[in-house]
């Protein structure tokens, strides 16, 4: 495995990734947990949201970015920003702010959050 070795590749972004992931599932143990919960799969907007482990995954895998995208989530709360394929260390263009919240709300007794959703990651 010397791929993310060669500078002139991108595997070592991949890699990044990878241990990434992997880092994430050390910290909130998600893959352990039973299943999960599909909140919206937008087949128009390529947009998946889901819930596993307490944590909310939403990919994002048109061409066009959504801004203020409303999903609905597992509960109410203050969301933030835990692993984001587009950052910087990633090889993206890290156009999502870290240190953004995300605040819940309730609408027919189901809860909300709006957030950005960039092109094509997660």
């Amino acid at each position: 495995y010397n791929l993310p070795d060669d500078q002139s590749l991108r595997y070592q972004l991949l890699e990044k990734w990878d241990t990434a992931l992997l880092r994430t599932e050390n910290t909130f143990n998600w893959l352990n947990t039973p299943n999960g919960y599909v909140y919206l799969t937008h087949q128009a907007d390529k947009v998946i949201v889901f819930e596993r482990g307490g944590l909310c995954f939403a990919f994002n895998l048109h061409w066009e970015s959504w801004v203020s995208y409303e999903t609905e989530v597992c509960r109410e709360g203050v969301y933030k920003v835990v692993l984001d394929s587009d950052g910087a260390v990633f090889g993206g263009h890290g156009r999502v702010d870290p240190s953004a919240r995300y605040f819940s709300y309730s609408h027919e007794g189901r809860c909300f959050i709006k957030t950005y959703l960039p092109l094509g990651h997660a």
